[in-house]
């Protein structure tokens, strides 16, 4: 079961009222700064704060300001502003409701759970919070480092960071020190499983993916905790070992996203910022397969991204996967409009189509090819 089902917000940040359904896979795209980011900043500032009795605007995950930044810009005579959630079934809602409400958080950074009855934020813990580990990707993520630090307090012994900065340790934890319950997929035919290899363990598979990344290389993490840090070696396929120091961007950039998505289990959460930062189209396909794959196996993934290939790679698992549910994925294209932003939902079909394609929504290869060929700089319209 999902986590969250639905999220509603009401004068939060671009959005004066918007609903959004979650299913297992759900994307949002659109253009720079049109409010890609503000459902997943929502979701963010309910599990930074474990959906207690009051929720930080600012925290690990999250960063928004106070009240007054982020009450819709243009409605700003509403005395209302609330992030609610379904789960399980319930409504869950933080905010205010009212002028007196919103005249006392005036400043302020967090909002407060809009009901007093305190059994249902207990349900919530219970049902929840308590039900599920999540990952939260960050888009600026660690690059190519010597060292990392050990993790402290961290929500579950998987946790990678919001930037990845525990990525070392995790994968140390999954090569040398874990037992069966957390290092291997619980079963057999999980989609997740890379077809270059019959192993169980998430190791293994971490090391198949990461090789349509950047093939012809394993990984070799280790920690010294006298040191307080842990290190992460490539070994070429020479044999020779080479520094993280020394590897790329991309590669660095997607190892945390790909751990992340294999390490979950069914009814988790994965949330990721922009996956296909600093990867070659090959790589950002193969992840946007795997992130299928992964909601595939029951875990919930919420994407933002910019990428037409990590679409298609999405597109490409449900067209050649045939227990591949459409119902699965969902897709959201953000654009500007007068009032708030514009929500365009977009589903898939069982052979890979998109039910919908608006102006603007990954369409620039489409004109700049169109250029290229006619020497001509607008395309015809739509149906001429």
């Amino acid at each position: 079961m999902r986590p969250i089902e639905e999220l509603n917000l009401k004068n939060f940040k671009s959005y004066k009222e918007q609903p959004f359904e979650l299913s297992n896979l759900t994307v949002f795209c659109g253009n720079n700064s049109v409010g890609k980011s503000t459902a997943i900043q929502a979701i963010g500032i309910l599990l930074q704060s474990n959906f207690g009795k009051v929720v930080n605007l600012n925290d690990e995950l999250v960063h928004v300001g106070n009240l007054d930044d982020v009450h819709n810009t243009y409605n700003r005579d509403e005395d209302e502003l609330y992030i609610e959630i379904k789960s399980r079934g319930n409504h869950y809602k933080w905010g205010y409701n009212d002028a007196d409400q919103r005249e006392g958080l005036l400043g302020k950074n967090y909002l407060p759970y809009c009901s007093s009855n305190s059994m249902e934020l207990m349900e919530l813990n219970e049902k929840v919070q308590g039900s599920f580990h999540f990952q939260y990707i960050v888009a600026d993520r660690w690059g190519p480092r010597d060292n990392l630090l050990l993790s402290e307090n961290v929500p579950h012994p998987l946790w990678l960071g919001t930037k990845g900065e525990y990525i070392a340790e995790v994968l140390d934890k999954l090569l040398n020190k874990s037992d069966n319950s957390i290092s291997k997929f619980s079963i057999d035919k999980d989609p997740r499983r890379h077809k270059s290899t019959t192993s169980l363990f998430l190791f293994d598979n971490i090391v198949s993916w990461m090789g349509e990344i950047t093939p012809g290389y394993n990984l070799e993490p280790g920690t010294e905790p006298k040191a307080n840090v842990s290190y992460n070696s490539i070994i070429h396929q020479s044999g020779k070992s080479i520094k993280s120091i020394n590897t790329g961007f991309g590669y660095s950039y997607s190892m945390s996203i790909v751990v992340a998505l294999l390490a979950s289990s069914p009814g988790d959460l994965v949330i990721i910022e922009n996956p296909e930062a600093h990867l070659h189209p090959k790589g950002q396909s193969y992840l946007g397969r795997l992130i299928a794959l992964t909601a595939k196996a029951g875990v919930q993934v919420i994407v933002e991204t910019h990428s037409d290939h990590l679409l298609n790679g999405i597109r490409v698992i449900t067209r050649l996967k045939e227990d591949f549910d459409p119902k699965l994925f969902t897709l959201y294209y953000i654009s500007q409009g007068k009032m708030q932003s514009n929500v365009e939902k977009i589903t898939i079909t069982k052979d890979g189509k998109l039910s919908n394609w608006p102006e603007g929504f990954f369409d620039q290869q489409a004109q700049d090819m169109f250029m290229i060929m006619t020497g001509q700089t607008q395309l015809p319209n739509k149906g001429a």
